[in-house]
C-alpha cells in the first residue's frame, strides 16, 4: 500500500489562502487560520510534511523565502466547495478531495531556521 493523505495535510490545505504569491498568506497567517478552524496550533513537522505533498498534487503554491502560501486554481476549486458548506465543513470536504487526487507524492520542504517558531510567536502576540 502506498502513502495516504493525512488529516494534517487537509488541515494545512484548509489554512492556506490566496490565489498567488501576491495575496498568499504568511506562515503566521496560515498558523492562525489553522488554529481558527481546528482549535490547535500546527506543529512544524505537520506543516513541512504537508506542504510538499500539497504542492506536488498541484493544490497549493509555496515560497518559504518570500513567506507566502496560496491555493492554485485546482486548490481554489476544492476550497470553494468547502466554503459553500461552511467554515467547519473542511473536515468533511477536504480529506475526500485530497484522496481524489491519488496518492500523495513525497518531497522535501524546509523553512529557514527558526521561521516556524517565529511565526507562532507572531500569531500568538497578535491575538
Amino acid at each position: 500500500m502506498g502513502a495516504e493523505w493525512e488529516i494534517a495535510d487537509a488541515w494545512v490545505f484548509a489554512a492556506v489562502s490566496g490565489s498567488g504569491p501576491e495575496d498568499g498568506g504568511t506562515l503566521a497567517r496560515v498558523i492562525g487560520a489553522a488554529d481558527g478552524i481546528n482549535h490547535a496550533i500546527l506543529t512544524e513537522d505537520e506543516f513541512v510534511r504537508a506542504v510538499p505533498r500539497l504542492v506536488a498534487a498541484g493544490l497549493i503554491g509555496a515560497d518559504a523565502a518570500a513567506d507566502r502560501y496560496w491555493h492554485t486554481a485546482a486548490g481554489r476549486a476544492i476550497a470553494e466547495r468547502w466554503h459553500r458548506r461552511g467554515l467547519f465543513a473542511w473536515a468533511e470536504v477536504v480529506p475526500p478531495a485530497l484522496r481524489g487526487t491519488g496518492e500523495p507524492a513525497g518531497g522535501s520542504f524546509a523553512l529557514p531556521a527558526g521561521a516556524f517558531a517565529a511565526a507562532v510567536r507572531e500569531y500568538l502576540s497578535a491575538g
